[in-house]
């Protein structure tokens, strides 16, 4: 009976040191994630013992983050307002001009003002030989003051239009009506207002019906458009139209003008303009070799232009947010190494007590990362601030994005461990002897 006892007894044991060593191995699963955190929370004991220093040294990644955080919001907030705008005149309409889309030096612009303008009977043309067109309307425009008794207007553009134009721009009028053809081609003198010259000159009162003065020139108000908002807190109404010949016949046929023209619908624009290009040569007597002498603009192009502006400010801001990053990475590593040098004692003991390298690195990591951390949450504060001050007080509007809060926090963290990568590798690789004797 003995040597069984005595097998058994074995056979328990081990079971014990089994039972021990899953234990064991259940602890060990467990000291990564419970080192982290005392990682992390040595981390803000130490933040917090030298917040005056803390703070200095993560004012670069502060910086960093709220310009790009801030200057994001504002870019995003003008690019929606300005896409609107230019989504808003149609995929199908475009319009044909003198001059092109973007800006042009003063030798092009002299070049371009000499060109030929557009006639009314050119509008014809198009409208009759082009297929592909469903309506042309021709535009021209003077700068006048709109009055009623002693109210007046600033110097606003009065445009001269056909009653196409309503449907080549997809206005809608909010009361009235828009001017009909016999009007147009009997040159009445009759108005429809933007919103803000209706608010200026009739508040509270129906315009409709009554009169408006256009230089000395008495007007009929026949209608008053939808609004049509604003950007950078400038409206995007503030005309008034007229008939296209009675502007022609009032203030001089030598005006510059332009052509606006729909397209049966998008899938034919490129047809459209093709027509279009095809008739204004024949018109113009363009040979086969000869440039255009006019200039045909989309509503993509004036997309593509205005990201080719916007992605110019994209760039400098990077720039300007990784130098900041980089001055705050600096301050980091300088601040990790002095506090390798303050704490040389305690690395020692550390390491003494059964501390390894790995153990001294990660901590170090770690304070390096939550430092650069707390300037990025900093940073995001005050870029939120900044822009909404921004929007409050300017025309400018800001959009708070997710994506660049995101990307400003890990790059904010992501600069703490890289700059912090070589203070935390001094540390590990210290002597604990040496370090123990340190005074």
């Amino acid at each position: 009976m003995m040597p069984a006892a005595d097998m058994s007894a074995p056979n328990q044991s081990g079971g014990g040191r089994g039972g021990g060593g899953t234990r064991r191995t259940s602890r060990a699963k467990g000291v990564p994630a419970n080192r982290l955190l005392e990682s992390i929370l040595a981390a803000f004991r130490a933040i917090r013992a030298n917040k005056v220093r803390a703070f200095l040294t993560s004012l670069g990644i502060l910086i960093g983050v709220m310009n790009v955080v801030a200057m994001v919001s504002l870019i995003s907030g003008v690019n929606a307002s300005v896409l609107d705008l230019f989504r808003s005149l149609g995929t199908n309409s475009f319009i044909v001009t003198k001059m092109p889309a973007g800006n042009v030096n003063y030798e092009q612009y002299l070049e371009y003002i000499r060109r030929p303008d557009f006639t009314y009977s050119d509008a014809e043309a198009v409208e009759e030989s082009c297929p592909s067109v469903v309506a042309v309307s021709p535009q021209t425009f003077v700068f006048r003051k709109a009055k009623r008794g002693n109210e007046s207007t600033r110097d606003i553009i009065i445009m001269g239009v056909t009653p196409e134009y309503q449907y080549v721009s997809d206005g809608d009028v909010a009361d009235g009506r828009f001017f009909a053809w016999p009007e147009s081609d009997r040159k009445r003198q009759v108005a429809v207002l933007g919103n803000p010259v209706k608010e200026h000159l009739f508040p509270g009162v129906d315009p409709i019906g009554k009169d408006i003065s256009i230089g000395n020139r008495r007007f009929r108000v026949v209608g008053v458009l939808e609004p049509m908002g604003e950007m950078f807190g400038q409206a995007l109404d503030d005309f008034v139209i007229i008939p296209y010949k009675t502007l022609t016949k009032l203030y001089g046929g030598r005006l510059t003008s332009r052509l606006s023209i729909k397209a049966e619908s998008a899938e034919v624009m490129d047809e459209a303009m093709e027509e279009v290009t095809r008739i204004l040569r024949q018109r113009r007597g363009l040979r086969s070799g000869d440039e255009n002498n006019f200039e045909i603009i989309t509503q993509q192009q004036l997309v593509e232009m205005y990201e080719n502006l916007t992605r110019v400010t994209w760039i400098v801001m990077i720039g300007i947010s990784a130098i900041a990053l980089v001055v705050g990475g600096v301050g980091i590593m300088n601040i990790m190494m002095v506090s390798v040098t303050e704490r040389t004692r305690e690395i020692g003991i550390r390491k003494a007590v059964g501390a390894r390298a790995r153990d001294v690195a990660v901590q170090f990591l770690v304070e390096a990362a939550v430092l650069s951390g707390i300037g990025g949450l900093l940073g995001l504060a005050a870029a939120y601030a900044l822009a909404t001050f921004v929007s409050s007080v300017t025309p400018i509007p800001a959009v708070v994005e997710l994506w660049s809060v995101v990307l400003a926090l890990g790059v904010s963290v992501g600069v703490g461990v890289f700059f912090g990568l070589y203070p935390a590798s001094k540390a590990a690789k210290l002597d604990p002897i040496v370090a123990l004797r340190y005074e």
